[in-house]
C-alpha cells in the first residue's frame, strides 16, 4: 500500500495534492492511505476513507511525501519519494540535503527536473499537473462571449496570492494604465487573498485610491473601468469565477506549479501570460499564440536568494490594450490555447504517477 503524507487543504499544493489523488483512485488503484499535512481542511467523505485507511500503515511501504524540501525527511517509506515545492533556479543548501536524502523525486515539469540536476540530484520523474476537464471547460460560446463584451466591455480573470512574486502590483498598475482612457470599457476580477499578508487588500486598495478609483464595497470604479477584488477566498467552483470572463491575465516571475493558469486556459479564456519557469509546460511554443506572451528577458534578485523574471510593465499594458483594441481577434485564439494544455489532465498526472511509481519500486 502506497502512504501519502501530503496537505489536504485550500492552498495550491493542497488543491494538486487532493486532484492527484483523486485521479489516482479513479484511474490506477484505491490501495493507499493519506496522512494529511499541516493541517486537514478539505473534509468530506472520500477523504475521510483515504485517512482512515492509515489504520494499515507500514513504515515499509512506499512514501511520498508533497511538501516544501525542508519538510521531505519529517516521514517516511521504503523507498521514500519526495515532491518539493519550490519556484526559484537556485536551492539553498539545507533544501538541496533534504531533496537529496529522498530515494526518488517527482516534480510536474521538465523546469524542475532541469534544476534539480543542475543541483546534482538525479532520480527525478516527472508527473504533470494537470485539470479535470469534466469541471474546466468552456462554458460560452464565442458569439455569447461577443455579446457579453458588447454589454459590459471586456473581462480580465486574474487568479493568485498578491505578493511580488505573482507581479501583483505590476498587473494592477498595467491595467490601471491600459484603462485611463475614460472611454475604455473593461473589467478586472482580481482575486488574490493572500493567507500569509493580513494587510494585502489595504496594499491593493490603496494602489486603487491613488488613481481615484471610487469604492463600493469590493468594486473600485474610474470612468468605464472596474476592479473587482474579493476580500476572501472563493474557495471551490473556481470555474465559475473563470468563466465571468473572457481573458486571463497572468504575469508570474517565478512559478512551480501554475494551477490557476492551467485551469484559465482549460475554461477557454486566452491569457496574456509570461513563459518561464514550470508554467512554460503549458505555453508550448509550437501551439500557444505568441502575441499572447509576456517577455522575461530580464532577471532581477529574488528576496528569497537567487533571481525571477522582472516584467517589463509597458510591455504588458501594450498587450493589455492589444485586447482591448480587437477582442475578437483575440477571443478566436482560444482554441490554440486549449490545445496547449490538453494533454495536462489529471487522469494523464495518475497514469504517469503509476509508471515513475513501477519504474521507482521495481
Amino acid at each position: 500500500m502506497l502512504n501519502f503524507f501530503v496537505p489536504l487543504n485550500s492552498l495550491g499544493y493542497g488543491v494538486h495534492s487532493y486532484n492527484l489523488l483523486q485521479a489516482y483512485e479513479r484511474y490506477v488503484s484505491d490501495d493507499f492511505a493519506v496522512y494529511p499535512i499541516p493541517q486537514w481542511e478539505l473534509i468530506n467523505e472520500q477523504t475521510k476513507r483515504w485517512v482512515e485507511r492509515g489504520n494499515r500503515f507500514r513504515r515499509s511501504d512506499p512514501g511520498i511525501t508533497i511538501n516544501q524540501a525542508p519538510q521531505l525527511n519529517r516521514f517516511c517509506g521504503q523507498p521514500m519519494i519526495g515532491f518539493p515545492v519550490f519556484e526559484l533556479d537556485i536551492l539553498s543548501e539545507y533544501d538541496q540535503a533534504m531533496i537529496a536524502g529522498m530515494d526518488a523525486i517527482l516534480q510536474t515539469s521538465r523546469w524542475g527536473k532541469k534544476v534539480l540536476e543542475n543541483h546534482g540530484i538525479r532520480r527525478v520523474h516527472i508527473v504533470p499537473e494537470g485539470y479535470d476537464p469534466e469541471v474546466y471547460h468552456p462554458e460560452l460560446s464565442l458569439e455569447e462571449k461577443r455579446k457579453r463584451i458588447d454589454r459590459q466591455g471586456v473581462t480580465f480573470v486574474h487568479v493568485g496570492k498578491f505578493e511580488p512574486r505573482k507581479s501583483s502590483q505590476e498587473l494592477l498598475f498595467a491595467f490601471i494604465k491600459a484603462t485611463e482612457d475614460a472611454k475604455c470599457r473593461a473589467n478586472l476580477l482580481f482575486h488574490v487573498f493572500n493567507p500569509f499578508d493580513p494587510a494585502w487588500f489595504e496594499r491593493a486598495k490603496c494602489i486603487l485610491d491613488n488613481y481615484q478609483f471610487r469604492r463600493e464595497g469590493n468594486r473600485f470604479m474610474k470612468g468605464n473601468a472596474t476592479v473587482l477584488i474579493p476580500e476572501v477566498r472563493l474557495d471551490g467552483k473556481m470555474d465559475k469565477f473563470y468563466s465571468l470572463g473572457e481573458f486571463g491575465l497572468w504575469a508570474s516571475k517565478a512559478e512551480g506549479w501554475n494551477l490557476p493558469l492551467i485551469e484559465c486556459l482549460a475554461c477557454g479564456l486566452p491569457c496574456l501570460t509570461t513563459d518561464n519557469t514550470a508554467q512554460s509546460e503549458f505555453i508550448r511554443k509550437e501551439i500557444y499564440p505568441r502575441e499572447l506572451v509576456i517577455s522575461s528577458r530580464q532577471t532581477e534578485p529574488a528576496k528569497e536568494g537567487g533571481e525571477w523574471w522582472r516584467l517589463d510593465l509597458d510591455e504588458v499594458v501594450g498587450k493589455i490594450r492589444q485586447v482591448l483594441d480587437d477582442p475578437d481577434r483575440h477571443l478566436k485564439m482560444q482554441d490554440a490555447c486549449q490545445e496547449s494544455i490538453r494533454p495536462f489532465t489529471w487522469e494523464n498526472a495518475a497514469r504517469k504517477l503509476d509508471a515513475a511509481l513501477k519504474e521507482i519500486c521495481g
